[in-house]
């Protein structure tokens, strides 16, 4: 359901009384406190990219729970107005804490100060315990005991058992998860969680939103009545993060001008909750405030560390899927930040990448432990070739391209032969027992150079094709751009073969087979021949 004016469009605020009273643009999510109050769960976490309405969900949650005001009004016409949770409007504490903007060096003081205005708003009039007069007497935010203080206070002060909600609770974690600080914040937020929501019997129920599921460090383990909603299995809050076909479809009726969907759809839709695609809802509903279709996500701090967690073997997937292929990778469900820093920590890094929703989870294998990962949609495609252009070469001031110089033959072929030169590891052309050299060097060349085409903006189709039938046989890589086509040969050679002459037979396999004779246009044809030994390479053009 569609609630507001399709004119008025507020990505900036989290305030869901500011949303409805402002008349903005909302699409009705209010589903989600009935799935709240249903489940059998007493704590839960959601677990969802960024931009997809976690924050406001969760105050929309606290404006309905909350007995500190009357906020009924707020609901009218909403779906959980004529739901039979709706007998629980305004009828508990609520204790909202927001994780989000906390640093290291403020985190315990701002979290002292939140439990202290709530016991102070609820509990003026009552004798607190002993334990809770401390805490507030000795001015004591080491204390990490706060919210199993506060619930017992309120609920001895008015009878009721209190509501909590943490947004953004693996913020802090994340911001300081490769510092000296990370330990023991990790273990004051570990104390803070399991003091007030295990075995609590002054809580209602809790939830916690976040991007990760940070679960190995006993963050979460410890609390051994929470409910995981992540997504790789979530099939409860599904609707109620980010938007469905449904919506969009809602949407497109009321906008004043007309959108392919199907076009939408590859642009803002894709990334998956238990294999169930989403549209990102602050980029589809930029779409709809511009009119026009573009990159709206944008970087965030995840891809700081993403720039440091890769080596040559993950490079190398995220080429391939540059290309647009889906690779099978291995990954848990369960993060762990502290294996994600680590040379094995293969499993925790694709983990990462898609909870934060930078990849999407196409289909699970081998019992779970295996993935097959794909870039889902085109904007995220633009994220990751400005990401590549930009993270990985960040301190170039101009980017090199292969094609600086393909006005000159004999200059572009020297510019391959640069980028090529020495840019693998000796590792990476590793020949295992039984298999074919040859195979092995022009497989991990391809995939090198696929990944260097790529990253180009300029590149006339969506990517570079690669190994696509033409003329007689199949090329292993064509690039299409304004002033000429460009095919790619490689041939890999054995230890005293001769370099130039094998680049030669990749330049004559172009010829004989006839590669891009189907080609519509009638542009020049550029004709790359590479052959390639080791680190070693020669490239000969026509």
């Amino acid at each position: 359901m569609i609630n507001g004016d399709i004119k008025k469009i507020n990505l900036s605020i989290s305030s869901f009384e500011q949303m409805i009273e402002g008349g903005y643009l909302y699409i009705d999510k209010t589903r989600l406190i009935e799935n709240f109050l249903n489940s059998a769960s007493s704590v839960q976490l959601v677990a969802r990219q960024r931009r997809l309405g976690k924050s406001l969900n969760m105050d929309m949650l606290r404006c309905f729970l909350t007995d500190s005001d009357d906020h009924k009004h707020l609901f009218k016409g909403l779906y959980i107005e004529n739901s039979p949770a709706w007998n629980k409007v305004n009828s508990a504490p609520v204790f909202h804490f927001d994780f989000k903007e906390l640093d290291a060096n403020t985190y315990k003081d701002a979290i002292y100060d939140t439990v202290c205005d709530y016991i102070d708003q609820y509990c003026s009039d009552v004798k607190l315990s002993r334990q809770a007069t401390r805490y507030l007497k000795e001015d004591n935010p080491n204390d990490a005991r706060g919210l199993r203080h506060l619930t017992e206070s309120v609920f001895k002060a008015t009878g009721k058992h209190s509501y909590i909600l943490i947004d953004e609770y693996d913020k802090l974690l994340m911001d300081y998860y490769k510092t000296d600080r990370y330990e023991e914040i990790r273990e004051f937020e570990t104390t803070f969680l399991s003091a007030g929501m295990k075995g609590n019997p002054y809580l209602a129920k809790a939830m916690l939103t976040g991007v990760m599921r940070v679960s190995h460090e006993s963050i979460l383990s410890g609390l051994n009545n929470i409910k995981i909603f992540d997504v790789f299995s979530d099939s409860i809050y599904f609707d109620d993060y980010g938007l469905i076909e449904q919506e969009v479809a809602e949407l497109a009726k009321l906008v004043s001008f007309d959108f392919d969907q199907n076009e939408a759809r590859a642009w803002y839709n894709g990334v998956r909750v238990n294999s169930k695609p989403i549209y990102n809802t602050y980029s589809f509903m930029s779409f709809i405030d511009s009119k026009v279709y573009e990159c709206f996500w944008g970087k965030s701090g995840a891809m700081d560390i993403i720039t440091s967690l890769l080596n040559d073997e993950r490079k190398l997937e995220l080429a391939k899927m540059l290309n647009g292929e889906r690779v099978i990778v291995p990954i848990s469900s369960r993060m762990s930040l502290q294996r994600l820093s680590s040379e094995t920590g293969d499993e925790a890094f694709y983990s990462f990448l898609v909870q934060a929703g930078y990849l999407s989870l196409e289909e699970s294998i081998n019992d779970k432990r295996s993935a097959i990962l794909a870039i889902p949609n085109k904007e995220l495609m633009i994220v990751w070739k400005d990401f590549v252009l930009t993270s990985i070469y960040e301190n170039s001031k101009a980017v090199r391209t292969l094609f600086d110089n393909s006005h000159d033959i004999a200059l572009f072929a020297s510019d391959v032969e640069y980028f090529l030169t020495d840019r693998l590891s000796y590792y990476d052309l590793m020949v295992l027992k039984n298999e074919d050299a040859r195979k092995v060097y022009e497989r991990v060349y391809h995939t090198f150079v696929l990944g260097i085409l790529s990253a180009y903006d300029d590149v006339c189709h969506q990517r570079p094709l690669s190994n696509r039938e033409s003329g007689n046989g199949r090329y292993d890589i064509l690039v299409q751009r304004s002033e000429a086509n460009f095919i790619f040969e490689f041939k890999a050679c054995l230890e005293g073969e001769d370099l130039s002459k094998f680049a030669g037979k990749a330049l004559q396999q172009i010829d004989t087979k006839r590669y891009g004779a189907d080609l519509i246009d009638r542009k020049t044809l550029v004709k790359i021949g590479i052959a390639i030994y080791g680190k070693q390479c020669k490239v000969k053009c026509a």
